[in-house]
């Protein structure tokens, strides 16, 4: 076995299966996977180093809204709570839709032959990138 990631990675350990053992009737997760599951986990450290960080303030900000939508949605399940909530979405979104663009459009017209470092900065692989760039490109609010 081999640790790998959907972004082409592959752990340089190989993890023999002692296939003596193994049994048809086995369920694959009673097999040790730490190996190559630590060595993915190192991966998606580097990854995240590499990645821009965001400014501090900015972090938590998803988190706390997620939290407080729930919160409302226990504290207030009527149509009147739910319009709420679907509000807040909308306001979400509109910022979305203002920044996003913006910013796709600048990096596309700066570093159009630089998707592996925009990739890099963005913590995904190049292909995730060039999608989310055409993706907030041609977003639209109305």
């Amino acid at each position: 076995m081999r640790g790998r990631c959907a972004c082409g990675w592959r752990g340089t350990s190989r993890y023999p299966i002692d296939w003596k053992k193994v049994r048809e009737d086995d369920d694959p997760d009673a097999y040790d996977t730490s190996g190559p599951y630590t060595e993915w986990e190192a991966h998606l450290d580097d990854v995240a180093e590499r990645a821009v960080t965001l400014p501090e303030d900015l972090v938590a900000l998803p988190g706390q809204v997620r939290e407080r939508l729930d919160r409302m949605w226990l504290e207030d399940d009527t149509a009147r709570g739910y319009t709420t909530m679907l509000r807040a979405c909308g306001e979400l979104e509109a910022i979305v839709a203002q920044v996003g663009p913006e910013a796709a459009q600048v990096l596309g017209r700066e570093h159009d032959e630089a998707t592996d470092a925009i990739a890099e900065a963005l913590g995904t692989t190049e292909k995730a990138a060039r999608a989310r760039l055409r993706h907030y490109e041609h977003l639209t609010w109305n």
